[in-house]
């Protein structure tokens, strides 16, 4: 289907604006610690890659578990499948990180993460961190993933029931959660954190699924209002992602589901909607839907790349020559290679050998709906 390999390409690009936004805020920090000077392209508030993911993550979860709805174990089955998908590579990138920060204890540098952060981090559970009380795990790109861990347990509750009561009742669970952290402000940090307005996200993408099953699509000039529309309002960076430090943490909250989630739910539905769908067989297409498919990776393991490329960088002095922006480049390029080597020799001989341990003698999914699924962080 075409849709489908569409997703994975914006799911690269989702990827890529992350790791855009971090390769300059890397620079921006290295040119002020050697009192340089580097300007950040604010062309589009680049960490709405975030928002982008969290709206395919609602749409492919709908459609990958469609066969799933109404069934017995429904809801095991799904949060087994979504464990299987997210835990080896994360934990594996915090066993990364403890080694690390082991060392760092190890010379005094800073203190070891105690046993209730580590736990917290390998179990998805939001934890304020010690040093600034930042709800951030271990591993701080996790956070997304506390985010994505809540969500797939809201849907397991709901998958039981047919698909549309399903998919409401998640986006009610949803707003619900909300609209009850905006009116209580809970000071514990694990309601105050589901209860974010950028939970909201996953239900645009959920329903733009039922659009896109229902058989509704759009035409040429809608395609184009709905892509400017959206274009426009990341332009206007309501939520001021671009004025965000390089070491500061971004803001969530009501702003950022107006500035950044409604405008990238635009434009995934423009694409994903779109009549005839966007043609998905060139070479360039093929890498990015390879890319798309280790776009999990990428998110997770980039840091690494970008700190070894910095390093490289630095030793051989050419951002006293040449600035920072080679430096940007060789950091996409060399966390693309990196993502797709994990992706192609650890992350799918994972995931093949748990679902066979798992799923061998269980009812399965049709091919398409399992490979959609493999696919889908």
């Amino acid at each position: 289907m075409a849709q489908i390999g569409v997703i994975q390409i914006l799911r690269a690009v989702a990827a890529l604006m992350i790791v855009f936004s971090h390769a300059q805020n890397d620079c921006l920090n290295e040119a002020i610690k050697a009192h340089g000077t580097f300007a950040r392209s604010d062309i589009l508030p680049w960490d709405a890659g975030v928002d982008l993911f969290f709206v395919i993550s609602g749409f492919i979860m709908v459609h990958a578990s469609r066969r799933w709805f109404a069934t017995p174990r429904a809801g095991s089955l799904f949060i087994c499948r979504r464990l299987i998908r997210i835990v080896p590579l994360y934990w594996l990138i915090t066993a990364i990180m403890l080694a690390i920060l082991g060392y760092a204890a190890w010379t005094g540098k800073r203190p070891f993460p105690s046993f209730a952060e580590i736990s917290a981090s390998l179990g998805f559970v939001p934890f304020a961190r010690p040093e600034d009380g930042q709800p951030r795990p271990i591993v701080a790109l996790g956070w997304t993933l506390n985010y994505e861990m809540f969500f797939y347990v809201v849907f397991a509750l709901f998958i039981r029931f047919q698909r549309f009561v399903a998919v409401a009742a998640i986006t009610l669970t949803l707003a619900l959660a909300v609209a009850a952290g905006s009116i209580l402000h809970p000071s514990a940090t694990i309601l105050a954190y589901w209860s974010d307005p950028i939970v909201l996200e996953f239900g645009f993408g959920m329903l733009t699924a039922l659009v896109w099953q229902s058989g509704v699509r759009c035409k040429g000039r809608l395609i184009f209002l709905l892509v400017m529309l959206g274009a426009a309002m990341l332009a206007l960076d309501l939520d001021g992602m671009r004025s965000v430090g390089p070491l500061d943490v971004d803001a969530n909250g009501f702003t950022r589901v107006l500035g950044a989630g409604i405008p990238m739910a635009l434009i995934f539905a423009a694409i994903v909607l779109a009549d005839p769908a966007f043609s998905t067989g060139s070479r360039l297409a093929s890498f990015f839907t390879l890319l798309g498919d280790a776009s999990y990776a990428l998110y997770l393991f980039h840091p690494l790349a970008v700190i070894f490329a910095r390093k490289a960088y630095l030793a051989l002095g050419w951002e006293k020559t040449v600035g920072y922006w080679p430096l940007i480049a060789a950091d996409l390029a060399l966390a693309a290679g990196l993502a797709l080597v994990i992706h192609i020799c650890i992350e799918k001989p994972i995931s093949t050998t748990l679902h066979n341990w798992f799923f061998d003698k269980r009812p399965q999914p049709d091919p398409k709906t399992h490979v959609v699924e493999v696919r889908q962080g």
